[in-house]
């Protein structure tokens, strides 16, 4: 008998067509259960065919599917080497489990047996999350996600531990859920939350403003940023909005658009297909423990671009700190724009932000270095000549004291 999630009335030309070319000698054939219908899967996919490229020994099957559809029923008779997906319900597990065939999954979820288990860290994205709201002053703090689904769970508990750490309590939301079991996955969590999003009206208005609130996802921080609509509050003045994974498309939708966590999904997936290619060539023997890729970092929108302090000379430094950081400023330079004594400066920072105007320069800089390492291949000079370093030794120095890497390995990693 076929598992419940491998359709037997689901008919696939694909599948048949490949069931039919003949395998070539030394080529790995590897299944692709990961949906297209998301960003964070098509970053995947992509970097799955980035370590195809490079190794050219694969030859790929890729169904076109949501993150719960059914397998066709004729995948049974396909005979490959392993599999790349992202589990996200029991009986799409337990479909691809019944394929055995080494598996690594995406999605953070399920390990299958002689399998390896792929995730953005929890930690890392609330962490993130957290200090892109208390740097923008934001004291009240809360966690808005989807009871039972298991990322939403871990990022929950992240946010929560990494501010209590600082003495902050943040506000976990817990709305009823559509299942007790989380049966359906986050897709049926997130359609429920986006037919009952009156559920969060009267929690956002209980909340003392202004707030900051990261949202497990992006389609949680939409339905926030709708639930502050209905309720009359202005986003990001009263609420500001942070969700995770980036998907550009939801993202823009939310009205104002949603700044969100990068996740970097190139990396999981290209990572991903590396390690499957060693256990199918080599039969190593894959880790016990899920491995965790950190976020690539912040991407700001409207939701959260917003200073939630009530002093106007911090925010002014501040302002002239984001501006003109890269251009090789100190904080003389601040207190000379902002015209007030050193002491007093510092002791605004420490009130607010919890560090000082040095720190919240070097901060400015290194953000701008992460992104010229990910987005340019200009050399370490070019980068500290851009980023306001005076030597590339300095330029170094930093990041590994902030990062605990050297610009050349980061590069390595997000280049991937």
């Amino acid at each position: 008998m076929l598992p419940e999630s491998i359709a037997a009335d689901y008919h696939s030309p694909a599948v048949d067509f490949l069931l039919a070319v003949k395998p070539v000698p030394k080529q790995k054939r590897v299944l692709l259960v990961i949906e297209s219908s998301r960003a964070y899967g098509r970053g995947c996919l992509l970097g799955i065919a980035s370590y195809v490229r490079a190794h050219m020994n694969w030859q790929l099957l890729h169904l076109e599917r949501s993150v719960t559809e059914a397998l066709p029923a004729s995948i049974k008779r396909w005979r490959g080497d392993g599999i790349i997906a992202r589990l996200e319900t029991d009986e799409v597990a337990n479909a691809v489990k019944s394929l055995q065939l080494p598996t690594v999954d995406l999605r953070g979820i399920y390990r299958l047996p002689g399998g390896a288990v792929f995730d953005t860290d929890p930690t890392a994205a609330a962490v993130l999350a957290a200090d892109h709201l208390l740097e923008r002053g934001f004291r009240n703090l809360a966690y808005c996600g989807f009871r039972n689904v298991v990322f939403s769970d871990k990022r929950a508990e992240a946010f929560v531990s990494y501010l209590a750490g600082r003495s902050i309590e943040a506000t976990n939301f817990e709305s009823s859920p559509y299942s007790k079991s989380g049966a359906g996955g986050s897709l049926a969590q997130e359609r429920y939350g986006e037919i009952h999003v009156e559920q969060l009206v009267p929690w956002v208005r209980e909340l003392h403003k202004p707030v900051g609130i990261m949202a497990c996802n992006d389609v949680r921080g939409r339905q926030i940023v709708t639930a502050c609509e209905l309720a009359g509050l202005k986003v990001p003045e009263e609420v500001a909005v942070i969700g995770v994974d980036n998907d550009e498309v939801i993202c823009e939708l939310s009205n104002p658009p949603l700044s969100s966590v990068v996740p970097d999904t190139l990396r999981i997936g290209y990572e991903g297909a590396s390690l499957l290619d060693k256990i199918m060539s080599q039969g190593e023997a894959p880790p016990k423990e899920t491995i965790l890729i950190a976020p690539k970092g912040v991407q700001t929108r409207l939701s959260s671009d917003f200073l939630a302090i009530p002093d106007e000379e911090l925010v002014s430094a501040l302002t002239y700190i984001r501006e003109n950081a890269c251009e090789g400023i100190n904080v003389d330079d601040v207190i000379d724009y902002c015209q007030i004594s050193r002491s007093t400066l510092e002791r605004r920072f420490i009130k607010y932000l919890g560090f000082g105007p040095k720190e919240q320069i070097q901060r400015t800089r290194l953000e701008r270095v992460k992104t010229l390492l990910r987005e340019t291949d200009y050399d370490l000079f070019q980068i500290a000549r851009l980023s306001g370093f005076r030597t590339t030794a300095h330029l170094v120095s930093a990041f590994k004291t902030r990062l605990g890497i050297t610009p050349g390995n980061y590069r390595l990693g997000v280049k991937k």
